[in-house]
C-alpha cells in the first residue's frame, strides 16, 4: 500500500493525498485548465483517476491509464496537474504553483497498478513537450521508447520502484 503526497511549494510541507475514480464534478471543473476533461473525446477516455488532497478532498490532478496486456506494461494516456499547480499555465500567467510532486504521486499510482497487474511497473507515456521529455528523463528516470515516435517513453522496473519508494508505507516516514 502508498501512502501518497504532494509538498506545498511554500512551507515544503508534506501533504497527504487519496486516489480514487474521477467523477463528473470533477471533470467538469478543468474548463479552466491546460485540457479540458469534460470534451466527448475526454470523457471517453478509460481510467479516469482523481489526486485530491486526503483532508480537505481538493482535485490537485488527473490521469487516464489503461492495461496493456501485450506491452505487459500500463499506458499512461493522459495526465494533467490541476490550474494552481500547472507549470505551464502558470509560467504563462507570472504565477507560481501551489503543490509539487503531483505528477510523481500519479505515476507512483500508475507503478502500483502495473506492479498489481504482473507487468512489474513497467509504464509507457507520451511526453506533451521537449521540455517535459528532458523532465520525465530527469526525475524519474524515463527513457524514449522508439525514434519513429520522439515523444513516446518508457519508465522500466529499476526507475519505477525508485518512484514508489518514498510512497511505501514501511519507508516513507
Amino acid at each position: 500500500m502508498l501512502d501518497l503526497f504532494v509538498r506545498d511549494t511554500v512551507s515544503g510541507e508534506k501533504i497527504p493525498t487519496a486516489i480514487d475514480a474521477a467523477t463528473e464534478q470533477d471533470l467538469a471543473v478543468t474548463r479552466d485548465w491546460q485540457t479540458s476533461w469534460a470534451t466527448p473525446f475526454a470523457l471517453k477516455l478509460p481510467n479516469k483517476v482523481a489526486l485530491r488532497r486526503a483532508d480537505s478532498g481538493e482535485l490537485l490532478g488527473l490521469m487516464s491509464y489503461e492495461l496493456d496486456e501485450k506491452g505487459l506494461a500500463v499506458e499512461v494516456i493522459y495526465m494533467e496537474s490541476a490550474r494552481h499547480s500547472n507549470a505551464n499555465l502558470l509560467h504563462a500567467e507570472g504565477g507560481h504553483k501551489r503543490y509539487y510532486g503531483i505528477a510523481k504521486a500519479l505515476f507512483a499510482h500508475a507503478v502500483q497498478v502495473s506492479l498489481d497487474a504482473g507487468f512489474d511497473g513497467v509504464l509507457v507515456f507520451r511526453a506533451k513537450t521537449s521540455d517535459l521529455l528532458d523532465y520525465y528523463a530527469r526525475e524519474f528516470g524515463a527513457r524514449r521508447a522508439a525514434a519513429y515516435d520522439p515523444f513516446r517513453m518508457i519508465i522500466w522496473e529499476n526507475a519505477a520502484g525508485r518512484i514508489i519508494a518514498e510512497y511505501r508505507r514501511d519507508t516513507n516516514g
